[in-house]
């Protein structure tokens, strides 16, 4: 359903903000074109994640607001407001989040947030979360608050780091064929170690019980609990295989010791970005570090089809800076009445 679009006016273009939802005509190709258009374009930031990510943990009303200029949709704000407070769609699973398309130019921005809060039910604030430092939003949000009378928050920051292949491809194989051979080999001397390179549904959905089960495992280690005891957790990542297998997105690397699982790792191709997600191993030889085995051959996976990055998320993890890696700040900001 599309609700009838509500007239705004900043500066001298007229705006046009309408209500949309994912079920819109045409909306699949149009999140395409205005997500190439965007500063931000992680794998999360694509239709099929979004969509997904609402479908299976839908929370409060959806608020996908479109903005218009001259009949042309130029940006497209991927909101949901809960109990007052608008966010950004996918936070909990999501490592980067924006807006889609022009949004850096602050009359769209500000039109998108007031319409936010005409439609948010007893509107408290905006708290939007992991926008990368690149972006030009952070600076055309603070612009659009002033003029909504908003009080802009840093509400805390993250680092998210990446390896840009492109670069210096001969720096990242020599990382990946120095230290990391050595626990390699700790396993090819004691017997046969096979690495797999799974990209269909039915080749994985199979070993994701096991994969949970060692995710659970290793967290119990470190005093915590792993996200995949929630029921709806699991299930998202399982649906998510299936729909990014479906697109040809899906990278899965299993490493098989003497015939049993030594490790498991996510990987996702998208354009020339490998993108990572969750990694596991056999606890019993945490020692040996298979995690360095999974990390050798995902970088190995991604140089053999010329991806030219590889976004390893957020976190400042040690183990990704074995690689030539890059870092950028991603903010969360915190937008409320005074």
């Amino acid at each position: 359903m599309t609700t009838a679009p509500s007239p705004e006016r900043d500066g001298d273009s007229p705006i046009t903000v309408r209500e949309l939802d994912f079920d819109s005509p045409g909306l699949p190709a149009l999140w395409a074109t205005l997500r190439e258009a965007s500063d931000t374009q992680p794998l999360t930031q694509t239709f099929a994640w979004q969509r997904l990510w609402w479908e299976t943990f839908p929370a409060g009303h959806l608020l996908l607001l479109a903005a218009e200029r001259f009949g042309k949709t130029v940006a497209i704000a991927p909101f949901y407001a809960t109990d007052g407070m608008v966010f950004f769609l996918g936070i909990g699973e999501g490592d980067h989040h924006d807006f889609l398309g022009a949004a850096h130019d602050p009359d769209i921005l500000t039109a998108l947030l007031r319409a936010a809060m005409e439609r948010a039910a007893d509107f408290v604030g905006f708290k939007l979360h992991f926008i990368p430092e690149t972006s030009r939003t952070c600076a055309a949000i603070k612009q659009a608050a002033e003029r909504l009378n908003l009080n802009v928050f840093e509400m805390g920051d993250i680092v998210s780091v990446r390896v840009d292949i492109a670069a210096d491809p001969a720096a990242v194989r020599q990382a990946v064929s120095r230290s990391m051979r050595k626990a390699e080999k700790y396993f090819r001397d004691r017997g046969e170690l096979t690495v797999q390179l799974l990209t269909t549904a039915a080749e994985v959905l199979p070993l994701m019980p096991e994969f949970f089960d060692m995710h659970v495992a290793r967290w119990r280690l470190k005093g915590i609990d792993s996200d995949f005891l929630r029921p709806a957790v699991r299930r998202f990542l399982e649906r998510w295989i299936e729909v990014s297998a479906d697109h040809g997105w899906l990278r899965f690397v299993r490493l098989d010791w003497n015939g049993k699982t030594l490790g498991m790792d996510l990987n996702w191709h998208a354009g020339t970005t490998q993108f990572s997600g969750q990694w596991v191993f056999a606890i019993d030889y945490a020692k040996q570090s298979p995690g360095q085995i999974l990390l050798r051959q995902s970088v190995l996976m991604a140089l053999e089809a010329g991806m030219h990055t590889y976004d390893l998320g957020l976190g400042d993890q040690a183990y990704k800076f074995r690689l030539p890696s890059q870092t950028t700040v991603c903010h969360t900001l915190g937008l409320y009445p005074p």
